[in-house]
Parts: C-alpha cells; structure tokens; sequence
C-alpha cells in the first residue's frame, strides 16, 4: 500500500527536482538566445519517440531472447481422456511461469510437482478419495527416471554452458554480487556527491544491463519451469491412464495373442506387427459375406439367408494400403442367431480397431443395428474408460433396390443429388446416419449384388478407410498396450513367484 504524501516529503521533492527545472530553463533560454530551440525540441521529440516505440517493441516481441522455446506435444496416440488432460495443464504452466526463485526454492518445486500429479490423476481417479495415489511403485520410479532424462537433454542441449557451470558455482556468485552490491552502495554515495553527472550515467548504464540479465533469466526460467510442467504432466498422463510400461517397447511392434490366433486359423503367414483388424457387424441377410467377398476379389464367405458363423471367422486381407488387416466375420443378429453370438461379440468389440456396420439400404428396421451400437459405445463409456472407441463406418448396401428400381447406371453423386436415383440414396444414407447416431461423412453407399458388377468399394469405402487409418492406428497402438501390460503383469508374478521360490530353497 503507498506511503500518503507528507508536507515534508513535498518539500523534499522540491528540493531534489528544482535544480532539474532550473537546468531544462537556462538550457530552453539558450537555446532560445541561439536560435535553436526549433531543433531542439524536435530532437528531443524524436528522441523520446524513438526510445517509447523500442520499449513498446520489445515488450510485445514474444520471440525468446536467449533461449529457444521447449517444444513438447501430445501423443497422438493418446485417448480422448488423456489429450483432455493434456490441455488442462496448458492454465497451470501460464499461472507458474511468474513464479520466482522456482530452482533455488524445494519448496515451490514440490508444490508444483504435487499440482501437476494432482491435476493428472484426478481426471483418471475421479472416484478415489486419493487419486494421485493410483499407482505402483515400479512405475512411479519409471516416471521420474523419464523426466529427469528428458529435462537433462533438454538443458543440455538448448541452455549454452549448463554442462559446465555447478549449482553450488551459481550460489556462490550470487553471494559475490550480494557483497559487491553492499561494497558499491558506499562507492555510489560518494560519487553522487562529487561526480553526480557520471554517477547518473552509470546508474542508468547498471540499469539498463540488469534489465538485460534479468530478460535472459526470466526467459531461462520460464523455459525449464514450462519444460518440466509439460515433461511430468506427459509421464503423468501415461502413469495414471495406465499407458506407461516398464519395458521399452513399441506395442504395435508385437502381434497380440488374438492376432496370432487369428493368423494360425487362417493360414500361415509370418506377421511381425500387430495387424489392422476390422470387424464386420450387420443383421442377418445384410450384405456381410456379399462385403467381404467383395473385399478380396473372391469368394471368402458363403452366402446365404441363414447366418453361417457361429463366433467369429478371421481372414487375412492383402490390399494395397492394407497390406496387413485381418477381417473379422460375425454371425449376423436379429431373427435367427446363434445363442453365444452375442457374448462372442462383445469378446471381440476390444480386439478390432474398425467396426464395419453392414446397413440394407432397402430396409427400414434398423432398430437393432442402433441397440448394437449403442450397446458398443456404452461398453467403452463405462468399462473400458480409457480404451479409444473403434472407427465405426457404416455400409449402406442393396442401393440398387432403392427407388427408381428398374434404374441403376452408376456413379452417382450423393453429395449433390442430380436425379431421382442419387437422390433416394442421399435420403438412405441421412436416415442410416441419423439412425446410428454418426457423421454423414461415415456412410458409404455400395451394390454387392451377384449379377452386377461391386459398385463404390474401390472408389468409396476403400478410400474412407485409408482417410480414417491415423484414428484406427490409435486405437490400434491402445489395443496392443493394454494387452501388454496385462502379459507384463502376469509375468513380473511369475517372475516374483520364482524369485521368492529359490530364497525359500535356499533358507
């Protein structure tokens, strides 16, 4: 709060500034007398112009004086609940970089660490009454290891000298500049007494120089306090969502027991990474077998009114773009049905990155189609939270059916309907949409009938695929790291239970 301005305290100012004023008079009178006091104020006008547009420059350049900016981002792969969290620590990073003393102060540097933990763990442990508490041991060593590696190369290699210079080198020189602060007070009174015109010069010269060093190390600060927040928020999010492994392994790079089962019932191909898997879901009669054949060009699937597999039939599907998929036959649902088709597939919603939705455009009834997708997407809201839910694109078939019947000379632009035909598929594909609760841009209207030739696969589902890939990647790596940390799991057991065995034989 300000001191209120005392009688003396004005006198005071009085004394200090008036012989100021009396200068800037006789100086104006001279100037006057010469003739020059035109120039002069132009000068001076220019002068404070040009120092107020540097000031006013440099406080709006973002552009970092000494040290380049951390660059740290998400993971792509990353679920929705973990990029959520990501972007909660953006608030966090902005309110501590005006945090001072940051390094030297163990204080402010726990504080931040418990804030960060806390901020992570309460979007994944919401329910816990000690969510930054959700975690094992093993991997809370893990993550400080990884922090600490990342921060020490981000040091290194963007702050010049920091390989060379100790801490305890920095507290000694600042305990050398505390001493010669003191030493230089007296100094600076004397010269202000018999040198006031040089003692002005320095102080504005020290000024100007401590302004500088203060620029690069608020800057300096700046960085590695944004540069930790971001590191530990990071390893954070993949600790407390369960993300983090103790090996260093990229899951994709496995195949998943699933996978391999899938592989050996199919044929024998030699699979080094994990597969794209894509399950194909519809009511019986759809189109499913007619999709798949036409997927690979031959007969794979038989077809027929009655649903011929009972769980799940895999095959390997070869394409270009898809060079490694494996397509997932299931019984089809609605009026007859195997009694066990339902538990298979919900066996299989978490295996598959792709969900293809075989609609019959012809058809009305797709109440059961919507209490099938919905029943997925309720599944993976409440107990697979942190699992990404599969790509889900719908195939729209039996177009050919759709009024006018007798008509079908395809393509047909159902972006911009020019006739009859096109138009009463645009109608099929919004009600398909509208039904199934997903984006226009989902549906892919195709005829798979036996003597017509395939219309759309190459030129719109196979296209729609490629355009979904990043997303169904995602799932895909999410897929394979839950199922290595389950077979991490069961192995660190086997692995304890054998260690303890031998002690107790040696004992």
């Amino acid at each position: 709060m300000p001191m209120p301005l005392t009688r003396f305290g004005m006198i005071v100012a009085v004394v200090f500034l008036l012989p100021w004023l009396v200068l800037i008079g006789l100086g104006g009178y001279w100037l006057w007398q010469q003739g020059w006091i035109y120039q002069g104020v132009g000068i001076l006008s220019a002068n404070v112009a040009l120092v107020y547009g540097l000031l006013h420059w440099r406080s709006h350049k973002t552009k970092p004086v000494f040290v380049e900016p951390f660059a740290i981002q998400s993971n792509p792969n990353w679920s929705d609940k973990a990029q959520l969290a990501w972007e909660a620590l953006q608030p966090l990073t902005e309110r501590w970089q005006t945090e001072t003393d940051f390094f030297t102060d163990s204080r402010k540097a726990l504080k931040l660490t418990n804030e960060v933990l806390t901020l992570v763990a309460r979007h994944f442990h919401a329910d816990s009454k000690y969510p930054v508490l959700e975690f094992p041991l093993p991997y809370l060593l893990k993550l400080i290891v990884l922090v600490c590696d990342d921060i020490q190369h981000e040091v290194l290699d963007k702050i010049p000298g920091s390989h060379a210079v100790r801490v305890g080198d920095l507290l000694r020189a600042k305990q050398a500049v505390d001493t010669l602060n003191k030493l230089k007070s007296v100094f600076d009174f004397g010269n202000w007494l018999f040198n006031w015109s040089g003692a002005a010069l320095a102080k504005a010269r020290g000024l100007l120089v401590s302004k500088g060093m203060n620029t690069v190390t608020n800057e300096i600060s700046q960085r590695l306090i944004n540069a930790y927040i971001n590191k530990l928020g990071y390893y954070a999010i993949q600790l407390y969502s369960g993300e983090l492994t103790l090996d260093d392994i990229v899951p994709t790079n496995r195949l998943s027991s699933a996978s391999k089962e899938d592989i050996a019932q199919s044929a024998a191909h030699e699979q080094s990474i994990e597969p794209l898997r894509l399950l194909v879901l519809g009511q019986v009669s759809s189109g499913k077998s007619s999709l798949i054949n036409a997927l690979f060009g031959e007969i794979k699937s038989a077809e027929g009114l009655l649903p011929t597999t009972a769980e799940i039939t895999p095959y390997i599907l070869e394409r270009d773009g898809l060079r490694q998929a494996i397509i997932l036959d299931s019984a089809g649902y609605g009026g007859l049905m195997h009694g066990q088709a339902s538990t298979a597939l919900k066996q299989e919603w978490v295996k598959v990155d792709v969900i293809l939705m075989v609609c019959n455009a012809a058809q009305a009834a797709r109440q059961v189609d919507a209490q099938q997708l919905n029943a997925i997407r309720h599944y993976f809201q409440e107990e697979r939270p942190n699992q990404t839910l599969p790509v889900i694109i719908a195939v729209a078939t039996h177009c050919d059916r759709l009024r006018p019947v007798r008509e079908w000379q395809p393509p047909y632009n159902i972006q911009q309907p020019d006739n009859a035909k096109a138009y009463s598929i645009r109608q099929a594909c919004d009600a398909i949409a509208q039904e199934l609760s997903l984006s226009l841009n989902c549906i892919v209207p195709v005829c798979l009938a036996a003597e017509k030739p395939a219309y759309n696969i190459e030129d719109g589902l196979m296209p729609l695929i490629h355009e979904h890939l990043n997303a169904a990647q995602r799932v895909r790596y999410l897929r394979c790291l839950r199922q290595h940390h389950a077979e991490s799991y069961w192995r660190q057991w086997r692995k304890q239970a054998l260690q303890a065995g031998q002690l107790i034989f040696k004992i």
